[in-house]
């Protein structure tokens, strides 16, 4: 079984740096690693003009687009974070990004100290960060590639060791 940790914090709290930074120092360390992203808004992976588009508009309820590297599947239907940890592969550890209300381990990120109590809410906090010099004495910083790259390191070897 994979270990699950989830990266939240409000818009522009620096979770997709921290989750790039986790999987580098998961790859370095030859894990293999999984990411989902939760998206509140209704994205679209295809668009209008191709093929693959026109067979959704036509009501097909699931269309894959595949080549010999990658393959995506376009479903018309939602997922909810543990349907969509089944659908990946098997991994030593799977990053998600968002999803505040899952059941995982949670790193928080923060951009001001009243987020911290906004996201107490939060079921299963591990860990509470920021990148802003103000909010040092409040929770850890993790400022700067090397901060950074050092708390992802330290991350990874306290879950995944």
């Amino acid at each position: 079984m994979a270990t699950v940790l989830q990266i939240i914090g409000f818009k522009n709290s620096g979770k997709t740096t921290l989750l790039n930074a986790l999987i580098k120092a998961s790859r370095k360390e030859n894990y293999t690693v999984s990411a989902i992203k939760h998206d509140a808004h209704n994205f679209s992976i295809d668009h209008l003009g191709t093929d693959s588009y026109s067979f959704q508009e036509s009501g097909a309820e699931a269309v894959v687009i595949a080549n010999s590297r990658q393959y995506a599947v376009m479903e018309q239907t939602g997922l909810d974070l543990k349907a969509a940890i089944q659908k990946l592969p098997k991994s030593d550890i799977i990053l998600v990004e968002g999803y505040k209300q899952g059941p995982f381990p949670k790193i928080v990120l923060i951009r001001e100290k009243a987020e911290i109590e906004l996201l107490k809410e939060s079921k299963a906090i591990h860990k509470i960060a920021s990148y802003h010099d103000e909010l040092q004495e409040e929770v850890i910083f993790i400022g700067g590639e090397e901060k950074l790259n050092q708390f992802a390191e330290m991350i990874i070897k306290e879950f995944l060791q």
